[in-house]
């Protein structure tokens, strides 16, 4: 078999795949270490080339490790389980007969819901302060100086765009002054 000497040695991931190939047992600790994917991502495509043999051990002992791993999570799940269903077992609880069911009424809406006629206890409201969640209309209202709407329009023989249509409002008033102020002609252009 040709093969790199550093691929097997016994402190690398693939080395430890090797044991596990050729050993009965290992440790825990030992196929906790082993990365399932990036060990089988070095045998399919190894950095230096290895004998199809050695690469056919090395995929047994992949499987043993991800076997061994499946083994080892089914038992503590069995375990964690196991001490679930003893400690609510180990749990007394005294219900009254009719207590593991509720009443239709009490679990399901209504189809149309009036909250109007929901009687909410006081004692619920645990706040012994002032209600500060409603304000006075003065205090939610922004004051303007000025009037709150300004209306302008735009004389259609200006516009030399004839693409761009002007979209004026008809309920608007106009304002007090509807002259506009003289254009200068005399304006430099350079």
């Amino acid at each position: 078999m040709f093969y790199s000497h550093s691929l097997l040695a016994k402190k690398t991931p693939l080395g430890m795949v090797w044991i596990a190939a050729h050993s009965q047992k290992m440790k825990k600790t030992q196929i906790d270490w082993v990365d399932i994917q990036s060990s089988a991502d070095d045998i399919m495509y190894p950095r230096a080339p290895i004998a199809l043999r050695l690469s056919g051990h090395l995929l047994v002992g992949l499987v043993k490790i991800y076997s061994w791993k499946v083994n080892y999570l089914f038992q503590d799940c069995n375990r964690m389980l196991t001490n679930t269903r003893v400690v609510v077992a180990s749990i007394h609880i005294n219900l009254p007969t009719n207590a593991d069911k509720a009443s239709f009424k009490s679990i399901t809406l209504p189809e149309t819901y009036n909250l109007d006629a929901l009687e909410v206890e006081e004692s619920i409201n645990l706040i012994d302060g002032p209600d500060n969640h409603q304000k006075d209309y003065e205090q939610i209202t922004l004051t303007v100086e000025q009037e709150q709407y300004v209306a302008f329009f735009i004389d259609k023989d200006i516009n030399t765009n004839s693409s761009i249509q002007l979209q004026t409002r008809h309920d608007a008033e106009p304002m007090e002054a509807d002259v506009l102020p003289p254009l200068d002609d005399d304006l430099d252009v350079s």
